[in-house]
């Protein structure tokens, strides 16, 4: 099973244009973001994790040579930074649509994308017939809401029961 975060426009409108630009971004390690590490940084925009990164490569390939480990080592000590980038490239990613005006609308849990995509937009809500677009908070209706707390009426006995919390005392059934 895969693992999708779902983002969306925060304006909260939810039109046919606005179901244009949801994004999905699955969970797991990026290979792309490890191999081509520079590039891929370029190519999301990730300006300041570009900056990370290139100082990161030149300090170690500058300390690697100082250090007279020659520039094969230096290249294989500069594969850490391109690593951690490769973990993170999700969580980068979702920080920066965070930033530009997205909002995280849901995780979805499915094989794949178009499992996940039809997923999500079962439950995306439509405009009304008059043309004017829905406002919505949550990805579910709110009476739909999983309660937030359990309930505590099966939590709580009685003194004369002897039970802490959900817990009988040993020996007592």
């Amino acid at each position: 099973m895969a693992t999708f975060l779902v983002f969306e426009p925060a304006d909260g409108i939810r039109t046919q244009a606005s179901a244009e630009r949801v994004v999905f971004l699955r969970e797991k390690f990026s290979p792309w973001a490890f191999i081509l590490t520079p590039f891929w940084l370029l190519r999301y925009r990730l300006w300041l994790g570009f900056l990370i990164w290139l100082v990161a490569f030149t300090l170690i390939t500058v300390i690697g040579s100082k250090l007279g480990f020659g520039p094969y080592a230096a290249i294989a000590a500069s594969f850490f930074p391109s690593l951690a980038f490769g973990f993170e490239a999700v969580s980068l990613r979702a920080r920066k649509l965070t930033r530009n005006g997205y909002r995280d609308a849901a995780v979805v849990i499915v094989e794949d994308l178009e499992t996940a995509e039809r997923r999500y937009f079962e439950t995306w809500k439509t405009a009304p017939a008059s043309g004017t677009p829905v406002k919505s908070d949550t990805p579910y209706a709110p009476d739909a809401a999983p309660p937030a707390y359990p309930d505590t009426k099966t939590a709580v006995a009685s003194a004369e029961q002897n039970v802490i919390g959900m817990f009988p005392t040993p020996g007592q059934r």
